[in-house]
């Protein structure tokens, strides 16, 4: 009688892993489905189409896709980022290859360098106390602010390396107001000076007075500087960025810092 019920429990213990199992598959393959979900409060969605349109799906924060699905991998065109998440997509699966991660919004890949396939994603949630983007000057990077000296450190570095000057008293108001009691990071605030009047007038000066030599040359010396080497043919996508929207040589670095080639960069003693 005990091995009968011994036998019927472990059959009962079974079903239900399978079942559990089966479910877990099944929400598995529905996060690499195109159709039109609900996006998630931190995470990412990725959309077949340029400008954040046509289908999509979405990943939560922590979540890592190791190999798309079919031809999945060379039909994602946009990446949309929800919360406090940064994307890393990798050209090879099982996160092999080349890799580029993004902090916000991208809403043309083949712009970012990426006109071949990513095979696999991984999405994080950026954690407190570390330096986000990781470049010397940066400092806070993505964890909170504590206090007004240091929005105010972050301030005058965003204008100086953005809009090439000192804030003015508004401003500075302003994002101390954003930085410390809406949660910014030092790179929202970087993305909303890039995006501002100013920045486009400066950015249409630089247009008129550059040569694509130049902006490659800009490109050459960022890349020596931080990866130590020649530019590859992805390198484009930064010259596009100091032709169209002004970015400098410091912007360019900063970038590269970001990357995932520098981060696995052994060290100089």
């Amino acid at each position: 009688m005990n091995n009968r019920w011994a036998i019927s429990r472990v059959v009962a213990v079974a079903s239900i892993v399978g079942a559990l199992g089966v479910c877990s598959e099944g929400t598995a393959s529905a996060q690499t489905r195109w159709g039109r979900p609900s996006t998630p409060r931190a995470g990412a969605c990725f959309f077949r189409d340029a400008n954040f349109q046509g289908d999509y799906f979405c990943a939560q924060a922590g979540e890592e896709i190791p190999s798309l699905p079919g031809r999945m991998n060379d039909e994602i065109s946009s990446i949309r980022t929800f919360g406090d998440a940064e994307v890393t997509i990798y050209q090879s699966n099982d996160f092999g290859g080349r890799s580029t991660r993004f902090m916000s919004d991208v809403s043309n890949l083949q712009q970012q360098g990426w006109n071949d396939r990513l095979s696999s994603i991984r999405v994080a949630g950026r954690l407190a106390g570390r330096s986000g983007w990781g470049g010397p000057g940066l400092g806070a990077g993505s964890r909170d602010v504590r206090s007004v000296r240091e929005a105010d450190q972050i301030i005058d570095r965003a204008y100086r390396d953005v809009l090439r000057r000192e804030p003015d008293p508004e401003g500075r108001r302003e994002y101390r107001n954003r930085l410390l009691n809406d949660g910014w990071s030092e790179e929202q605030l970087r993305q909303v000076l890039r995006r501002s009047g100013e920045r486009q007038d400066r950015n249409a000066e630089t247009r008129a007075r550059i040569s694509r030599g130049r902006a490659e040359q800009i490109v050459r010396e960022a890349y020596l500087s931080v990866l130590r080497r020649e530019p590859d043919p992805a390198s484009s996508a930064y010259v596009d960025r100091v032709l169209n929207d002004g970015w400098s040589q410091q912007d360019v670095a900063r970038a590269l810092r970001d990357s995932e080639e520098f981060r696995n960069m052994p060290r100089r003693r």
